[in-house]
C-alpha cells in the first residue's frame, strides 16, 4: 500500500458520519495490504477481477461483480489481472447492522448497474447537510442490495489457510500448475503422501480435492475472461479442462450459468 493510498483510507477513517466517499481507481493493478475501515465498503468492478482475502478466507470478485466489505472487517486487496478498475463506495452501517453484516459477493443485474452509476455520478463526497435527499437515497439502495438480490450472491470462496501447515505448500502447488493434467495421484506422489492421506487431508478441511482443483480452474479462467485476448476454447485448455465440454460443464456446476452466459450478465 502506498502512501497516496494509506492517506485516502485515513481520510476516510477520519470523517464524520453522515459522509458516503467515492473512489474511482484507474486501470492499473491493485495490491492493499491488510486494512480495515470505519465504513461499510461495496466495490464494484468495472474491468479485471478482485481477491479479498479476511482472516482464513479468499472471496474471488469476477469481472462487473459487487463486493460487501463490512465494516471492521480486516482484509487484503489484490488482483491478478494487470489492469483492473475499481468503483468503491464507503458508506456508515444502519444501526444494528455490524453485527449481522458479513462479506459477501453479488452479482449484478441492469437496476443494480444504473443506480450504481448514477451515484457514482455524483462526485467524491455525497454528505448529507449538502444533499440530504440524494444521501437518503444512496444510503438506502446500499444498505439494500442484500435483500433486493439475495438470489445473486455466488459461490466463489475457498480455503486460503488451512490449519494443517501439509496442505498449504499442496495448494500452492495446484495453483501454480493449474493448466497441467493434475490428478490427485500424481499430487500425493509429488509431495510424498498416498492417495489416502493426502485425501483424509483435503477432508479434515472440508474439501474434496477434485472440488479445489475445479475451483481453482474456474476462477483462473474468469481471470483470463477480463484479459480479453483469449477465446473461450483457448482459455478452457489453458487451465486444464481436456476439452471446452468439460470446461462448460464444470463452470456450470460451480455458477449455475454457462460460460457465454457469464460473459453476457451485468
Amino acid at each position: 500500500m502506498n502512501q497516496e493510498q494509506q492517506a485516502y483510507i485515513s481520510s476516510v477513517d477520519r470523517s464524520s458520519s453522515g459522509e458516503i466517499h467515492i473512489k474511482h481507481t484507474g486501470r492499473e493493478g491493485i495490491s492493499l495490504s491488510p486494512h480495515r475501515h470505519s465504513k461499510h465498503q461495496l466495490v464494484y468492478t468495472l474491468s479485471g477481477t478482485l481477491h479479498i482475502q479476511a482472516g482464513n478466507m479468499s472471496y474471488f470478485v469476477p469481472e462487473k461483480h459487487l463486493a460487501l466489505i463490512p465494516t471492521g472487517v480486516e482484509h487484503e486487496l489484490s488482483s491478478n489481472n494487470r489492469q483492473i478498475a475499481l468503483v468503491i463506495f464507503y458508506y456508515d452501517a444502519a444501526a444494528g447492522e455490524e453485527e449481522g453484516a458479513r462479506l459477501s459477493i453479488y452479482n449484478v443485474d441492469t437496476f443494480l448497474v444504473e443506480n450504481l452509476k448514477f451515484i457514482a455520478a455524483a462526485g467524491e463526497t455525497i454528505s448529507r447537510s449538502d444533499r440530504p435527499d440524494l444521501y437518503a437515497f444512496a444510503l438506502s439502495f446500499f444498505h439494500l442490495v442484500p435483500v433486493v438480490s439475495p438470489h445473486c450472491e455466488i459461490p466463489l470462496q475457498s480455503l486460503i489457510v488451512p490449519g494443517d501447515s501439509r496442505l498449504r505448500p499442496v495448494l500452492q502447488y495446484m495453483a501454480e500448475h493449474i493448466g497441467d493434467d493434475l490428478s490427485i495421484e500424481q499430487v500425493a506422489g509429488h509431495f510424498g503422501f498416498s492417495v489416502r492421506n493426502l485425501s483424509r487431508l483435503f477432508q479434515n478441511e472440508h474439501l474434496r480435492f477434485s472440488t479445489y482443483l475445479n475451483y481453482r480452474r474456474i476462477t483462473r479462467a474468469i481471470e483470463l475472461f477480463a484479459a480479453r485476448d483469449k477465446t473461450l476454447q483457448e482459455i478452457a485448455y489453458e487451465v486444464g479442462f481436456s476439452s471446452p465440454g468439460n470446461f462448460t460443464r464444470v463452470f456450470k456446476q460451480l455458477l449455475g450459468v454457462s460460460p457465454n452466459v457469464f460473459l453476457h450478465k451485468g
